[in-house]
């Protein structure tokens, strides 16, 4: 008993070897890449997700302290990090991955902070694999411990500059409670709203939301038009969100938000939806998903509109909030 326990033992050993090692032989057959050599390139692979969706993740390390990570470069998930490395073998690094609030942390090498640990292996210049280790951020179970082999694009030029994270401390995200009081009632306000609003992405991004340029260059005033639709729901309302601009590569035009829920205490009107299943959106180029979509909204006494809409557009796994304040 005892030697087969022995066998078992270092058969499971070398199991978990060969799992880790990116080409999967000796680290003494490897051409030991300084992580420098990758730097700028931008690296393609390919994860089955649960739902037997195919996921494209993509991943360019500019530098010695910023990377970003797109679990799907079909979808609206472009994650910006700072990161640090440090170098287990031959061609063998973990990166420690942070967010833009924990900046600090990343600068002082606190690998407790880490958003995010992974193992990247340089088999070529050509391609990388990549093992997560560590995630306290977006909880998809189907990169886990999943050696994930990426490819350079070739047709995608080297950038060694990344854009700057967007991310203003200041910006709070905010709790619209209804009073126990308040009763459903037809709305009482404006068929439209101007104003500005703010996004947060978690703690990774926080910044002035954008509706982009018309085609004259100017800059598009948010605005949401709220149509009454009592009469075929009684005491709702259907929103129409602004345009927004994400980034150059992600913008989400206008789109509905139909059955919001309205109600009435005193001179305050406030509005509310629950998470819905989904939400039909369309971006520059194609069609998208909003899941988990909520509204909260608070019209006061002197008719000023505060909004907060709620949502994970596509595959990302963690929502865009954005908080909307009429002028």
């Amino acid at each position: 008993m005892k030697k087969c326990y022995i066998t078992y033992a270092l058969a499971v050993t070398a199991i978990a070897l060969l799992f880790i090692s990116c080409a999967g032989t000796s680290n003494e057959s490897l051409a030991d890449y300084d992580i420098a050599k990758i730097y700028g390139y931008t690296y393609y692979g390919n994860i089955t997700a649960s739902s037997g969706n195919t996921l494209i993740p993509s991943l360019i390390v500019y530098n010695d302290n910023r990377c970003d990570w797109n679990m799907n470069v079909t979808g609206m998930n472009n994650n910006q990090f700072y990161y640090y490395a440090t170098q287990n073998s031959a061609s063998n690094y973990t990166l420690y991955w942070f967010s833009a609030a924990d900046h600090a942390s990343a600068i002082a090498k606190d690998a407790s902070k880490a958003a995010m640990v992974v193992q990247v292996g340089i088999n070529s210049l050509d391609e990388i694999v990549i093992l997560l280790t560590g995630d306290k951020l977006t909880g998809i179970s189907a990169m886990a411990n999943t050696r994930v082999p990426m490819k350079k694009q070739a047709n995608i030029p080297r950038n060694t500059t990344p854009t700057e994270i967007d991310y203003n401390a200041s910006i709070k995200d905010i709790m619209i409670e209804r009073p126990e009081g308040a009763s459903r009632a037809a709305w009482g306000g404006n068929d439209s709203y101007n104003g500005s609003f703010v996004y947060l992405v978690g703690e990774m991004q926080k910044g002035k939301g954008s509706c982009g340029t018309d085609a004259d260059g100017n800059m598009i005033t948010p605005v949401v038009k709220v149509a009454d639709t009592s009469a075929t729901t009684a005491n709702t309302v259907q929103l129409t969100m602004y345009r927004f601009a994400f980034s150059k590569e992600m913008t989400i035009k206008s789109f509905d938000i139909p059955n919001v829920e309205v109600y009435k205490d005193g001179a305050t009107y406030y509005l509310h939806l629950d998470a819905t299943s989904s939400i039909q959106a369309e971006t520059l180029d194609k069609t998208i998903t909003l899941k988990d979509l909520t509204v909260d909204g608070k019209l006061d006494e002197k008719g000023m509109l505060t909004l907060r809409v709620s949502f994970k557009p596509g595959k990302m796994p963690f929502p865009i909030i954005e908080i909307f304040t009429s002028t």
